[in-house]
C-alpha cells in the first residue's frame, strides 16, 4: 500500500470519528418540539436585523414577552442548562445547522 492511499484511509476514518463526534453531540442537546416551534414562531416574527441571537440575550431587550409563552417560560425555568440549549437552537437557526435535536414532547 503506496504512501498517498494510507493517508487517504487516515482521512476518511478521521471524517468518520468527526461525524460520530457530531452525532453524539446532537443526541445530548435536545430541545422538545413544542418548545421549538414557539421559538421557530418567534425567531420567525423578529426582524431581520434583531436575529443576531448573541446581542439578543446579551442586551437582554425584550423581543418577546416570555410571560406570553407559558410552556417556554415553564420549560427554561425546569432546568437552568435549558437556556444554553435553546441559545445553541436559536444561534444554529441563524447559521443555518442543526446545533440541537428536536425531540418529542
Amino acid at each position: 500500500m503506496d504512501n498517498k492511499r494510507i493517508s487517504e484511509i487516515v482521512d476518511e476514518e478521521m471524517i468518520k470519528q468527526d461525524a460520530n463526534r457530531y452525532r453524539d453531540m446532537r443526541e445530548i442537546l435536545t430541545i422538545p418540539k413544542s418548545i421549538a416551534d414557539e421559538f421557530d414562531q418567534i425567531y420567525e416574527d423578529t426582524e431581520e436585523y434583531q436575529k443576531n441571537v448573541a446581542q439578543m440575550f446579551s442586551s437582554m431587550q425584550p423581543y418577546f414577552v416570555l410571560e406570553s409563552y407559558p410552556e417556554i417560560l415553564h420549560w427554561l425555568e425546569d432546568d437552568v442548562k435549558n437556556t444554553n440549549v435553546v441559545l445553541a437552537y436559536l444561534a444554529g437557526k441563524a447559521l443555518g445547522v442543526d446545533l440541537v435535536k428536536v425531540g418529542e414532547g
